[in-house]
């Protein structure tokens, strides 16, 4: 009985194990805080069961691939229904750059969209700050994440995050150091 076991188990080990979130759209924000800039990187991963539903939503016109057009629009989209504060004051996103995975990754649930967008600002003066983000994309069957990345520049200092419990809503205060001496 032990030997089957094994035998189970090994052959388990061979197979490569694909999963696949079947419900949810999977929103997964990060983001960086430069002195004049906030920077977001989001990845939208539509799992298999909501994938036409998004295409819809993309307005994907059937023709075998996600034109520009229709890729530009979408992201436009995605980041109308964000909201970045900073210091109380809301910032306007713009879009860098959008890349799309391939029509069959989509409906595999394999593929992932990526957006990347940069808030810009005068430099920050040295203090404490706080940043507020709101998801407001397609709550209905969306799951979120958010995370902030480890500052590339030494004089910002992250102190706090806190998020509400689904992440749609993310706080982090962080502070801008007075160069060393």
């Amino acid at each position: 009985m032990k030997q089957l076991a094994l035998i189970a188990l090994v052959l388990a080990l061979l197979v490569p194990a694909r999963a696949h979130r079947l419900d949810e759209y999977l929103q997964a924000t990060r983001i960086t805080v430069e002195s004049d800039s906030i920077d977001l990187i989001i990845d939208l991963t539509p799992g298999v069961a909501i994938a036409q539903h998004l295409l819809r939503l993309i307005k994907f016109d059937g023709d075998g691939r996600i034109s520009g057009k229709e890729k530009e629009a979408y992201s436009q989209r995605v980041l109308s229904q964000l909201r970045l504060d900073l210091d109380g004051k809301q910032q306007s996103i713009t879009l860098l750059a959008a890349t799309f995975p391939s029509l069959q990754q989509l409906k595999t649930g394999e593929g992932t969209i990526r957006i990347k967008a940069i808030a810009k600002f005068p430099a920050l003066v040295i203090g404490t700050h706080e940043i507020v983000f709101v998801n407001n994309h397609l709550p209905t069957f969306s799951v979120y994440l958010v995370n902030a990345l480890v500052p590339r520049n030494k004089a910002i200092h992250i102190v706090r995050q806190r998020r509400d419990e689904l992440q749609k809503e993310y706080h982090l205060t962080f502070e801008v150091l007075p160069p060393p001496p």
